[in-house]
């Protein structure tokens, strides 16, 4: 089909690289060395309207659709800081409109619109509490409530204010999808946990002991939580994608740069052949990927069902992403291995693309499902 994008489109990607050159480039480095993220970034990403992009207008949103929001998140990723991760609050005001009531948009959108809370996205996805693995989040109806007990791993912004979309199964039923404030009682976390890549980043465990969620924070109805966690992990699927192209075109670039810069006898190392070999096959791997993950955005956008595709276009750019660090490695040499050279955090993020918010294998048995579906 032929496919573009429209001015619309390409005023938001221009406003999301200024806003990371001006804001994230800067401390890029501060955040892997401290850990950390400045606590005013939310705010200053909700200034410029970066919080709700995906969110409807009565709440303050902006109604650019998906593909607007992820080429944007495309910008900000590229400085290869856990930065983008902060936008996620757009994909819960788009879970919101297509699977909330107008009464729960109202609730909880226009606090992550404002960048006064942040809603949390899990990295191991939602296979465990959707059926196929093994489900340890429960939830029982008591006096007007649901009370939700178990364990959630591995959940970014796990433990800052805000919303969080939790499966749980009662006894008899398929799963059901909850919003739960993160401040209520009952709801505990873990200390930030340390990670490989993306440092700053912070994800913790979360623990719910007896937590209270009034009935009409209930996601469409009882059972039906697997149409709302194959909606989140599409959207996560698609985001992820356009992370990890953002990942390999810096990995690319930093590739260029250094071997312009490094010279063997006297002579850069771009003009070897080898090095030249590397640069080329990453830039042919790189703009499919690229243009592969516009096109799945732009069809949720049009309302069609993303979900194999989106599970198809992450599998694909998180092995680019995979390639494109380990072949910019290898044009530094030994170099890459050292912290002196970015092309090391680089290399440390784009393993994540194939583990985290459904893994490689996870993406194939979606792909797989699919085809083979009667």
């Amino acid at each position: 089909m032929e496919f573009g994008l429209t001015e619309e489109h390409r005023m938001f990607q221009k406003l999301g690289k200024d806003f990371s050159d001006r804001e994230i480039e800067p401390i890029a480095e501060d955040i892997e060395k401290e850990g950390k993220i400045p606590p005013d970034m939310l705010g200053k990403l909700a200034s410029v309207g970066l919080l709700g992009m995906t969110a409807p207008d009565k709440c303050g949103g902006l109604e650019t659709g998906f593909l607007t929001y992820m080429l944007a998140v495309e910008q900000l990723h590229y400085t290869c800081t856990p930065c983008s991760w902060l936008m996620v609050s757009n994909e819960f005001a788009e879970v919101l409109v297509h699977a909330g009531t107008e009464t729960q948009q109202a609730e909880f959108i226009p606090s992550l619109v404002e960048g006064q809370a942040i809603a949390s996205v899990s990295f191991a996805g939602y296979s465990d509490e959707t059926g196929h693995g093994k489900h340890d989040i429960t939830c029982r109806q008591d006096n007007g409530h649901w009370v939700i007990n178990g364990v959630r791993r591995l959940d970014v912004f796990g433990h800052l204010d805000g919303p969080a979309i939790i499966l749980a199964r009662a006894d008899g039923d398929g799963p059901s999808a909850f919003v739960v404030s993160k401040t209520s009682p009952g709801y505990r976390t873990s200390e930030p946990l340390a990670l490989l890549g993306l440092r700053g980043l912070e994800v913790v465990n979360v623990s719910l002991e007896d937590v209270r969620v009034p009935e009409s924070h209930l996601l469409g109805g009882v059972g039906d939580g697997e149409r709302v966690a194959r909606l989140v992990a599409s959207l996560s699927s698609i985001r992820q994608s356009i992370q990890a192209v953002a990942c390999a075109q810096r990995a690319l670039d930093e590739a260029v740069k250094y071997s312009k810069e490094r010279t063997r006898r006297g002579v850069p190392i771009a003009a070897m052949q080898a090095v030249q070999w590397l640069l080329a096959e990453t830039a042919m791997r790189l703009e499919p990927a690229r243009w592969a993950a516009y096109e799945v955005g732009a069809a949720h956008d049009r309302g069609l069902d993303t979900r194999m595709e989106a599970a198809k276009v992450k599998l694909f750019a998180a092995r680019t992403a995979r390639d494109a660090a380990n072949m910019a490695i290898q044009v530094h040499g030994c170099y890459g291995l050292t912290k002196d050279y970015r092309i090391e955090r680089i290399y440390r993020q784009a393993k994540m693309f194939e583990l985290t918010e459904g893994s490689s294998d996870q993406q194939r048995a979606v792909v797989a499902d699919a085809l083979l579906a009667v």
